[in-house]
């Protein structure tokens, strides 16, 4: 039986729903928080999270309006979202169900983006930090990609124009390795979204990312896999003062499960 379990707690938008997988030994490393990208849910560090519990408690968590937690009214700031999970963190600790004092984070895509606002604003508490692929681009770059939005992610319309679109999404990202059905699967949980599943992206688009990596002194593993996000990667990791990259070739999308004993090494090669 998997030793992850669920749970919810509470926040300022509503209910946060998490997963957590816990680590008993006496000397346990400080625990791990995970943030997914968008439009996902913590259900994609699941490959990952009983591995490395070996050494440390791992915490995944919807972000607000994805997975099963509540949405806020609107799209909110990368601000808010670290604001969130750094009281989210704290209220684990005071409820005793990870250590106090430092923890880890770890972020995928969007994840990465609020992971290293995390440890921007909180450089006393968060140790260390491993990020998966950088949406880091000039300002300009980002609006352009606002204004975008739309056209890429059409809202629901009365055929289903904006399914065939989102399908071709997943299918030209995805690696050639993952099945139909995970595909299938994960276009369902984006259609369960509707209008505000693009919402995140609005949250990334106006945040300056390459501002905040400059100011991340905490050591950062940036694992690159061959996404989307490759080359913007391979541009900007090296904005993190204290960062090192990891390239991960021929993997797109699905990394976590594909290679998952590197990804696991590496993570843990890091963090420990």
């Amino acid at each position: 039986m998997s030793k992850i379990l669920r749970g919810y707690a509470p926040s300022r938008f509503g209910q946060l729903h998490y997963r957590i997988a816990k680590c008993d030994t006496p000397d346990a490393l400080p625990p791990l928080l995970c943030l997914h990208q968008t439009p996902s849910n913590s259900g994609d560090w699941l490959p990952v999270m009983e591995p490395l519990s070996a050494k440390r408690t791992v915490i995944a968590v919807d972000t607000p309006g994805y997975g099963m937690s509540d949405s806020p009214p609107e799209p909110v700031t990368i601000e808010d979202f670290a604001e969130i999970m750094a009281q989210f963190m704290a209220d684990l600790a005071a409820e005793g169900e990870i250590p106090a004092g430092q923890f880890d984070v770890m972020g995928f895509h969007t994840g990465s983006i609020i992971a290293t606002q995390l440890a921007r604003i909180l450089p006393e508490r968060v140790r260390r930090a491993v990020v998966f692929g950088l949406a880091a681009f000039p300002a300009e770059q980002r609006e352009a990609k606002l204004a975008n939005l739309l056209t890429a992610f059409p809202p629901p319309g009365p055929d289903l124009a904006h399914v065939e679109k989102l399908w071709a999404i997943i299918g030209e990202l995805s690696d050639p390795r993952i099945s139909y059905e995970e595909r299938h699967i994960s276009m369902a949980e984006c259609l369960r979204l509707g209008g505000r599943m693009p919402w995140g992206y609005i949250s990334v688009y106006r945040f300056d990312f390459l501002g905040a990596m400059a100011e991340v002194a905490q050591p950062v593993l940036v694992m690159n896999p061959e996404d989307d996000l490759w080359e913007p990667t391979l541009a900007n990791s090296h904005h993190y003062p204290n960062g090192r990259r990891v390239d991960l070739l021929g993997v797109k999308h699905g990394v976590l499960k594909l290679e998952n004993a590197r990804v696991v090494c590496e993570i843990d090669a890091h963090l420990s």
